[in-house]
């Protein structure tokens, strides 16, 4: 299990690849059109790749969510806060180190262009694209899913209710020179999903956007320049923000 750690760190730098890509995702060929960028440089087309589980899954509260610090659930909460906070400062200078021009704002951005890529390719049932993304526990779960369904769907997105944000940052030493990557995206849009089957059927009244909050968790190994960021899973929406959304 990787453990978490601070500024701590080995291995060289994994430059920034600034070239969007356009037909291929994290180097695999795929059929869609992208243009996230990747914060890696892929040189080995055997490069392995291995799960390690999820490092933490610790979503910051914001205050007004919080017992009262006068109250013994409320100290802990406090304390808690204040670890993950100083975990999440190292963790990004530690990213910061390894991934040079790694920013959040951007990274936030070109994470929910992925993940739509990802909505497009499991509704169309497209498993080679879900394979080069995710994975592949994701990806399996994905591929099950599809099978379960039998039918083709079509997903769009209407818009953002509100801008992607990284709620978390960290990162765990798995050897000397290995070090994995954490980023939990919070992912908040109105999208439609119907049957494929139903496009010709111009008369049917149009379908009506549903609002969906995710929180994604990415990772890869920082100081491995060939590892890409992948999508390693979702993590349940926190009880304070499915409250917020009410």
């Amino acid at each position: 299990m990787a453990s978490v750690i601070g500024l701590r760190f080995s291995g060289q730098r994994a430059p920034l690849l600034l070239r969007p890509v356009a037909t291929r995702v994290y180097g695999l060929s795929t059929t869609k059109q992208t243009a996230v960028r990747h914060y890696s440089q892929p040189r080995h087309d055997h490069f392995a790749i291995n799960e390690y589980g999820l490092i933490s899954t610790h979503v910051p509260v914001p205050w007004r969510y919080r017992p009262s610090i006068f109250s013994l659930a409320g100290v802990e909460s406090a304390r808690m806060h204040f670890v993950e906070t100083l975990r999440g400062w190292f963790s990004y200078a530690t990213m910061m180190y390894h991934l040079s021009g790694w920013r959040k704002g951007a990274f936030a951005t070109q994470a929910e262009s992925l993940c739509e890529a990802m909505n497009e390719a499991f509704a169309e049932g497209d498993v080679k694209t879900l394979n080069a993304m995710c994975f592949p526990s994701m990806a399996g779960n994905l591929k099950n899913d599809i099978k379960r369904r039998r039918a083709t769907l079509d997903w769009r997105k209407v818009r953002s209710v509100t801008p992607p944000k990284i709620v978390q940052i960290t990162c765990g030493r798995l050897a000397t020179d290995m070090t994995i990557g954490q980023v939990i995206v919070r992912i908040d849009q109105e999208q439609i999903v119907t049957p494929a089957s139903t496009r010709s059927l111009a008369s049917r009244s149009p379908p009506k956007p549903v609002r969906v909050t995710e929180y994604i968790v990415f990772q890869r190994l920082i100081t491995d320049p060939a590892s890409p960021w992948r999508i390693f899973c979702k993590i349940g929406v926190p009880k304070w923000d499915q409250a917020i959304q009410k």
